[in-house]
């Protein structure tokens, strides 16, 4: 069994309905490449001096980390590149569908760089959206809280630890045998190309059982608007440099309200009753 993969002319609705059906799917060469020339060229600077391994002391997280993976998150304070990928009308189309298809809005959870080290273990498998965990007891048929779009820096296969998928696992509910590893399939594509998967689904990156080769992708976790993020991009990104970045970005990266419309709900993020953006403006 293998991930379906389409081509880069499918629309947002053939991408979502491979997701529906399988649990994640790939768009083969999404990005062009000179947009992943340039991102690589951000990006290496702090590809080559981020340590491998977790800064955190918490064993759980150095064990989910890795060893001799390269991570780091900030992605859009260390490269000008990556505005054109987060509004990308394909992958964010894919995200807004997911997420929002009768209104309000989406942002970013998490940018990360992760890049798989030779040597390195596989990750124990998982699904994203147990960062809310309240959303679990209603598996598999709650809501889409996350959808993650994994642009390829560097081709991907099952050697050099390509993320492992578990197919059909966002209609299921947890079970210890869903989390086997026996029962995943390697996400193996080129460099430009993009791998999109619903938070339900199980998954975690391969091992690299090469002695020469790093793996390298781009994951961009998009949410529902109204949760909070696991990055702090207000913290991460000075005020000026969000005033020069598009409207929809300053959204995307919670320098904006929360407008439910046209579903009920109150408006969220808010200085004096008023969108923060226009701070931005001021």
């Amino acid at each position: 069994m293998k991930i379906p993969t389409l081509s880069n002319t499918a629309t947002v609705d053939e991408i979502d309905s491979a997701i529906d059906e399988f649990g994640a799917v790939i768009v083969a060469d999404l990005v062009g490449a000179e947009v992943v020339d340039r991102l690589r060229a951000d990006l290496a600077p702090w590809i080559a001096t981020t340590p491998a391994g977790s800064r955190s002391g918490d064993p759980e997280w150095q064990e989910f980390h890795g060893s001799r993976t390269v991570r780091f998150n900030g992605v859009v304070a260390k490269s000008s590149t990556f505005v054109d990928v987060c509004l990308d009308p394909t992958i964010l189309g894919v995200a807004d569908r997911r997420l929002i298809p009768d209104g309000g809005s989406t942002q970013i959870s998490d940018t990360q760089v992760i890049s798989i080290g030779p040597g390195e273990q596989a990750q124990y498998l998982h699904r994203d959206q147990t960062l809310w965990p309240w959303f679990n007891q209603y598996l598999p048929d709650g809501p889409e809280v996350t959808v993650i779009a994994m642009l390829a820096l560097s081709d991907t296969t099952e050697a050099n630890g390509a993320t492992r998928v578990v197919p059909y696992s966002h209609l299921q509910a947890d079970r210890p045998e869903l989390f086997d590893p026996s029962g995943s399939v390697p996400a193996e594509m080129s460099a430009g190309s993009v791998l999109f998967f619903s938070g339900k689904t199980v998954h975690g990156g391969g091992a690299n059982t090469t002695t020469d080769t790093w793996r390298t992708c781009l994951h961009i976790g998009y949410m529902l608007g109204w949760l909070r993020s696991e990055e702090a991009h207000p913290l991460a990104l000075s005020s000026e440099t969000a005033a020069s970045l598009p409207r929809r970005a300053q959204e995307l990266l919670g320098f904006a309200e929360y407008d439910p419309a046209p579903r009920e709900g109150g408006r969220l993020w808010l200085v004096d009753f008023e969108d923060p953006a226009r701070i931005l403006a001021d």
